[in-house]
């Protein structure tokens, strides 16, 4: 076989073919682009030139006849779909109909909800077209941001002694746990928080399972600090100079830790998105996550959506997408060392 391509590698024009019609309707359907001239492997490469009919037919030498149609053929490449993204459609097309299977035979509900969040997924996304974070993000006009102890007036009932120290607690937990240097300061970041939290539910018992009050934020957002700490322990980086010895102990306070925090918001809160993402994440429901992550990219800092976003697709499996999305996250400017 001899194959043609043209300057931007979009149209392949086989010029020498003898292969059976069920053949060239195999490769014609892994790409479309394909042309062929099957009276080639009858009369050579000569023979493909010196057609006689071609030069009946059109009144021109059968060989400037066939250079006219090459020069067409490869100029007309220039607008033709890029073959990545052909090829992502295609192979989106077997996922969704994959999907569609396992939802039907599902063996839990907890399952079926998956694949569905999956499916979902995939159906939106159109290969070539993703989008990257929005302008806006973090349209933060209905978010409710942390309170600052220091800033508030002390409740009747609490100790002086104990509002100073909750005060000054909180104080040094903003400053370690900071997005530099959060994965640094671990240690000392779950051994805070995990005094303020049974601090505030001591002093503050009301403020436990409700939203109701500024105080009662802060101890929600004390209770997601710890939640984050403790996922960040998983973290491959991080298990090399800190593993994790009794992972059953870890496991349960992990849990124990977030159950506290939707106990006590009722349902999902767009300020603690990303630890119910890495919840789900980390119990396998990676689709729900990435679902829950799109839902919600609007109240996400545009790094984070596009990272989580990138590696939740990775770690489904789902190349064509995944390769994407990372490329949008560094056309945006990041990289996984910023």
């Amino acid at each position: 076989m001899t194959k043609l391509v043209s300057a931007n590698g979009t149209m392949p024009v086989v010029l020498d073919f003898g292969k059976s019609r069920s053949v060239r309707r195999q490769i014609i359907l892994a790409n479309p682009n394909t042309v062929f001239f099957p009276r080639c492997m009858d009369h050579g490469m000569a023979g493909c030139f010196a057609e006689p009919r071609l030069s009946d037919r059109f009144g021109l030498p059968g060989r400037l006849w066939m250079t006219l149609l090459v020069m067409t053929l490869l100029t007309s490449g220039a607008t033709a779909a890029d073959p990545c993204d052909v090829d992502a459609a295609l192979w989106r097309s077997r996922q969704i109909e994959t999907i569609a299977t396992k939802v039907q035979h599902a063996n839990s509900k907890d399952e079926r909800l998956e694949y569905e969040a999956r499916g979902s997924w995939l159906r939106r996304w159109e290969p070539g077209q993703m989008p990257s974070a929005p302008a806006d993000a973090p349209d933060e006009s209905e978010l409710v941001p942390e309170p600052l102890l220091q800033d508030l007036t002390r409740p009747a009932g609490v100790d002086l002694s104990a509002w100073r120290q909750m005060v000054d607690s909180q104080t040094r937990l903003l400053d370690v746990d900071s997005d530099d240097a959060r994965k640094d300061n671990l240690r000392t970041t779950i051994r805070i928080a995990s005094k303020l939290e049974t601090d505030l539910a001591a002093q503050l018992a009301d403020d436990s399972k409700t939203l109701a009050t500024p105080t009662s934020w802060v101890l929600a957002y004390t209770r997601y600090r710890l939640g984050r700490a403790l996922a960040y322990r998983e973290l491959p980086v991080v298990r090399e100079g800190w593993p994790i010895v009794d992972t059953d102990r870890y496991q349960k306070r992990l849990l124990a830790v977030y159950d506290r925090l939707t106990q006590q918001t009722h349902g999902d809160r767009a300020e603690f998105i990303l630890l119910q993402d890495r919840m789900f994440r980390r119990s396998g429901n990676k689709g729900l996550a990435l679902e829950l992550l799109e839902a919600n990219r609007r109240s996400i800092q545009p790094k984070w959506y596009l990272k989580k976003r990138r590696d939740l697709l990775q770690e489904i499996g789902w190349d064509p997408p995944y390769r994407e999305a990372a490329k949008l996250y560094l056309e945006a400017g990041y990289d996984d060392e910023s």
